[in-house]
């Protein structure tokens, strides 16, 4: 069991540590792997690789899946290599990967897709620091949990059943370890919700436990449910109205995640 922090402590700067941006949610159907991607996909194009037209180039911003589905692979792999933003591993449980690549010297950034947590102790006492229990989704989340500097929990008004495995995630894995936090108001149906009414209800649910959120909601579209399929990322959406408010809502979320870490 790791050692406990205290709230949202830093991690010591050595000589080179590149930051951990993680997406955690107990409940799977939140959106952390669109927004991983998207994410990732944004910090690439802000920071390129030293030589674009090399393919071989490292790339300062990976992005990381540990599940052992590898979803992340699945979606990266229809990118067209020329136009993926980001480098991707896949570690599909694997210990040693990730922290790696924080020391590794031409990385400057890494964004963690996780699962939903498949390794929880049914019998963990709800005193206890650490809830997950054996196995290598467990152990693969642990060693997740110890390198982030910025945690995002994906939340979405109305569906409530991402609520309660949201303060789950806030409160048994993040708070304890004093891991530094932001709640993303997620698949926002703007379309739907003129007056605002179900994202004031959001942001009022966060601010009456005490979690910070981060200023730009993600509204749902349909571009952002079809992009795995497709192989792209928001940054190549097709010119459109709608593809520019769905491109708007990723920079921001991205120059906001730059502003914390």
């Amino acid at each position: 069991m790791p050692p406990v922090q205290s709230p949202e402590t830093e991690h010591p700067e050595t000589e080179h540590r590149a930051k951990v941006i993680t997406f955690f949610q107990q409940k799977g159907g939140a959106g952390k792997s669109t927004d991983a991607v998207n994410v990732a996909a944004v910090l690439g194009e802000n920071n390129p690789s030293a030589d674009p037209d090399d393919p071989d180039c490292p790339c300062p911003v990976v992005a990381a899946g540990i599940d052992l589905q590898g979803s992340l692979e699945k979606w990266a792999r229809k990118v067209p290599a020329k136009r993926l933003p980001f480098d991707y591993v896949v570690t599909r449980g694997r210990l040693g990967e990730i922290p790696d690549l924080v020391r590794d010297p031409s990385v400057r950034r890494i964004v963690v897709d996780t699962p939903g947590f498949a390794d929880i102790d049914p019998e963990a006492d709800l005193d206890a620091i650490d809830p997950l229990g054996k196995g290598p989704a467990a152990e693969a989340m642990r060693e997740i949990l110890d390198l982030t500097d910025l945690a995002l929990v994906p939340i979405v008004p109305v569906e409530t059943l991402t609520h309660d495995p949201a303060e789950y995630t806030v409160e048994r894995l993040l708070r304890p370890r004093g891991i530094k936090f932001r709640m993303v108001i997620n698949n926002w149906d703007s379309g739907t919700d003129r007056t605002k009414a179900d994202l004031k209800d959001m942001q009022e649910w966060c601010n009456k436990r005490g979690y910070p959120y981060m200023p730009q909601a993600v509204r749902r579209y349909k571009l952002h449910a079809k992009a795995p399929e497709q192989g792209l990322t928001v940054i190549q959406y097709p010119e459109s109205g709608t593809a520019l408010r769905a491109r708007e809502d990723f920079y921001k979320l991205a120059l906001a995640v730059e502003g914390l870490i």
